[in-house]
C-alpha cells in the first residue's frame, strides 16, 4: 500500500472453501471470488497478512467439499487461522432448515486435517521468510515464570 495507515493484516473469514457449502450457510459469495478478493487485497497490500475462520463438518458437508476447504487453504497459506468443528445454534437458518448429519468423529477429523494443513502451512511460510531475518525485540526482563538456570 502507498500510505503507512493501511493495515498490513486483514481477517477474511472463509468458513469453508466450497462454493456449495458456502451456497449452504449463505455467506453470498463463492469460492472464486474469494479467491479474486484475496488476490485484490495481497496486489493492493503487498506483504499483507491474512487470517481466516474456518468450520469443520458443516451441515451436509461432503469428503469432496471438505477437501476443497483444504486446498482453499493450501493454496492462500493464510498467517493465522480461527477452526472450529460445526455445532447447531438455535435460531440460525441452519437450525430451522438442515440436520447436523455429519458425525461427530467425522467432524472430529476433518477439524484436525484443518489444523494440520494450517499448521504446516505457516511453518513452511516460516521457513521461507523467516528464516536468517533478524528481527528487533524488547525484553523487558525475566519471567516471573522462568526457573533460575
Amino acid at each position: 500500500a502507498e500510505r503507512p495507515n493501511v493495515c498490513s493484516h486483514l481477517h477474511m473469514p472463509a468458513q469453508s472453501g466450497s462454493s456449495a457449502v458456502l451456497e449452504r450457510m449463505r455467506r453470498g459469495y463463492t469460492r472464486e471470488a474469494y479467491l479474486d478478493l484475496i488476490a485484490d487485497a495481497r496486489s493492493a497490500i503487498p506483504g499483507v497478512s491474512i487470517s481466516s475462520d474456518f468450520i469443520a463438518g458443516f451441515c451436509g458437508e461432503t469428503e469432496a467439499e471438505h477437501l476443497e476447504t483444504l486446498s482453499l487453504m493450501k493454496e492462500v497459506r493464510y498467517d493465522q487461522a480461527f477452526m472450529f468443528a460445526y455445532s447447531m445454534r438455535g435460531r440460525t437458518h441452519a437450525h430451522r432448515t438442515m440436520a447436523d448429519d455429519v458425525p461427530e468423529d467425522v467432524k472430529a477429523r476433518r477439524l484436525s486435517e484443518v489444523i494440520d494443513v494450517f499448521r504446516r502451512n505457516v511453518q513452511a511460510r516460516n521457513e521461507e521468510v523467516e528464516v536468517g531475518t533478524a528481527r528487533l525485540v524488547l525484553v523487558e526482563g525475566e519471567s516471573k515464570r522462568s526457573t533460575p538456570a
